[in-house]
């Protein structure tokens, strides 16, 4: 749950009604420049663009929001890592770029850190009951120090979470789910419209548009020999990573 802070007229920073269906709009523009992209070809490129370009779009639907509608001074800064011991629903192209960013960005050494630390965080929620496995409490597997290893092309759900009370958040992991966090809600509600869209435009093109889990969609794209390529060619490579 989350508790949304209220504004001078009585209404949620950032809620449904604030943003008068700007979300449906970036929605639909993640959905056309999705089609958009991959009407031009299906390379890893033109997938990793997809990605890139949503997240693009997510930056600017939350600066418009936040110049129309200013959220309440937010507590997130370098080094916060709550969130990221939450589950975070991604999209194939969203895993390809973070793990083309990693194998870029880091010496083989790390990498394979990374790679090890995946593989573990991976079994230790397969190892957690069903109904278990989407509370707070795992940390990702791409922290590092507490910092995220792949800040610069972290998925759209990461862009959206959000909080004016690091305690808050704390208490979310800890505690347990039923801590109420105050969020900045237009922002959540942008990435996740965004997210949408863009898992839209890929079934529109005839890619699989699935809803995955992070950890276990970063293992298959690192684990399975040609994962790139057996994707773009429909074979259902990450379904064991599915959400839904």
């Amino acid at each position: 749950m989350v508790s949304l802070p209220k504004s001078k007229g009585g209404v949620p920073n950032g809620s449904t009604e604030d943003l008068g269906g700007c979300e449906l709009d970036a929605r639909r523009a993640a959905r056309l420049q999705t089609v958009q992209i991959l009407k031009d070809g299906r390379t890893p490129l033109q997938v990793i663009e997809v990605a890139e370009g949503a997240a693009g779009l997510a930056h600017a639907a939350i600066a418009k929001a936040k110049a129309a509608l200013p959220p309440p001074p937010l507590a997130c800064t370098e080094g916060c890592d709550w969130c990221c011991h939450l589950r975070v629903g991604t999209s194939a192209p969203e895993v390809f770029r973070i793990v083309a960013y990693l194998r870029q960005a880091l010496a083989p050494a790390a990498l394979e850190t990374i790679r090890q630390r995946i593989v573990k965080m991976d079994e230790e929620r397969r190892q957690l009951r069903i109904d278990k496995r989407g509370r707070a409490g795992l940390p990702c597997a791409l922290l590092v120090d507490r910092r995220c290893s792949a800040y610069p092309v972290r998925p759209l759900t990461c862009r959206g979470f959000n909080s004016s009370d690091a305690r808050q958040c704390e208490l979310f992991v800890t505690q347990g789910n039923t801590v109420k966090v105050p969020t900045y809600h237009a922002q959540i509600r942008l990435t996740t419209f965004i997210l949408d869209g863009m898992r839209a435009g890929m079934s529109e093109a005839g890619l699989k548009g699935d809803l995955l889990e992070l950890t276990a969609a970063l293992r298959i794209a690192f684990e399975v020999p040609d994962a790139f390529e057996r994707w773009l060619a429909g074979e259902p490579v990450f379904a064991p990573a599915r959400l839904e």
